[in-house]
């Protein structure tokens, strides 16, 4: 049987991964190709060891059958999907039931089906490594060779309906460790919930595609953060946007998505967390590069984290981050840097070690949810990516007014949007390429 395990403990820790699917229990699929699928697959599958002369349980066989499809939905999409999965990455802790997970089976189902579909050589799975990853479940070439007997296609696939999109967490950001907290409902919660609604409508109404292929179901999801479980039930910090599989896509690839059939513009809030962290001051900050400290010129990217790491500290900052010293000339420490910080930036350094960076994460994340659904009753569909989005480049000059004008809303003051370029490999004779090239 597999093993159980906790979840990744640090956000570094997933991006050192092989590119992974997060498995979805809401995943699902209608078309009869599919629905003859998995009765096949499920066909396939060992049957449980009962005691003798007893019959199989029929509710606990639709459990079996009804886990076997949303795992099956999973497989197609990691399978079929131009992001290109190494597979399923999926949580099979035993926990108490909150408002974020199914109700019609549990992990231990879960758990089950997984090991008779590898019995069954269906997929391959690789146990989970404590406090590094989950359990990855990968699709084989024989159910590779199945999805394609049965014209099964990742268009037949769509989200189930009460999924939470409003998700709230308690853990620090200095241990890595956090939990899903179970709020109560309440009036903002309702609001929140009808932002995503409106803002998931729109993205599953456009034509997204990657390097022309299509690319599935999108369920964004907003995650708040507290600091423990029994702290105030408080949506004011954090709050960032999770879940496009846009978010995970290397730079490089971002000229092979599609909005519509339209390229995309990539429009980013120049230098936003500093940006925010004077709006919070009610100071404006000085022109030009606000990560260009002296000393460190080639550095920008290293200087950038290290900045927003000082407001997620909760005590004096004296040691660098590890991974960024090497990065740094020889005679860089945390002392040094803080004190290029605080001169560079005199009018927010007292920010640094105040542990404010969540409360800057919130109002980032209002002006893009703003940004969002206001182009939403534009009919304009936008791909979030944190501090930016990306949309149609015929809707670029109206993005960005967009963007200034709820920035200007949210923090008093219009925030300055910067087009990054799209990084596109050498030239060739692809029609693909040819069509970026052209614009």
């Amino acid at each position: 049987m597999l093993e159980n395990i906790l979840p990744p403990k640090r956000e570094a820790d997933e991006k050192a991964l092989p590119h992974v699917l997060h498995y979805d229990p809401w995943l699902a699929a209608r078309d009869d190709g599919f629905v003859a699928l998995a009765d096949y697959i499920f066909g396939k599958l060992p049957r449980p060891i009962i005691t003798e002369g007893r019959k199989t349980r029929a509710d606990a066989e639709e459990r079996r059958k009804l886990c076997l499809k949303t795992l099956a939905a999973n497989l197609v999409k990691a399978a079929l999907s131009p992001s290109q999965y190494v597979g399923v990455a999926v949580p099979l802790m035993n926990e108490k039931l909150t408002r974020y997970d199914r109700r019609d089976f549990n992990a231990d189902v879960l758990r089950l089906v997984i090991e008779e579909a590898r019995q069954a050589g269906l997929v391959n799975v690789e146990k989970a490594i404590f406090k590094e990853r989950r359990t990855l479940v990968i699709p084989t070439p024989y159910f590779r060779q199945l999805v394609d007997e049965y014209r099964v296609s990742i268009a037949d696939l769509h989200q189930l309906e009460g999924r939470e999109t409003v998700e709230l967490w308690a853990g620090s950001r200095r241990s890595g460790r956090k939990s899903p907290v179970d709020y109560e409902d309440c009036e903002e919660a309702h609001e929140l919930r009808s932002q995503m609604a409106r803002i998931n409508k729109a993205l599953n109404c456009a034509d997204i595609r990657l390097n022309g292929q299509q690319t599935g179901p999108i369920q964004l999801v907003r995650k708040f953060r507290i600091d423990k479980p029994q702290d105030a039930h408080v949506f004011d910090r954090h709050g960032r946007l999770y879940g496009g599989f846009w978010e995970d896509l290397p730079k490089d690839k971002r000229y092979l998505l599609t909005i519509d059939g339209e390229p995309v513009a990539d429009l980013d809030f120049a230098s936003m967390f500093i940006q925010l962290a004077y709006c919070r001051q009610g100071v404006a900050p000085a022109k030009g590069d606000l990560y260009a400290i002296p000393g460190l010129e080639g550095h920008r990217k290293t200087v950038k984290s290290l900045m927003v790491s000082l407001f997620f500290r909760d005590k004096v900052a004296r040691r660098l981050p590890s991974g960024t010293k090497e990065a740094l000339p020889e005679g860089w420490n945390m002392e040094r840097f803080k004190a290029a910080a605080t001169t560079l930036h005199p009018a927010i350094a007292t920010l640094f070690d105040t542990n404010v960076g969540f409360e800057l994460m919130a109002l980032e994340s209002e002006i893009l949810v703003g940004t969002l659904t206001e182009l939403t009753t534009r009919g304009v569909p936008a791909l979030p990516m944190h501090d930016g989005i990306m949309v149609a480049v015929s809707q670029k000059e109206l993005a960005i007014r967009v963007m200034n004008d709820v920035s200007a809303r949210v923090v008093a003051r219009p925030l300055a949007v910067a087009e990054k370029p799209l990084e596109m490999p050498a030239p060739n004779n692809s029609p693909l390429w040819r069509s970026r090239a052209a614009l």
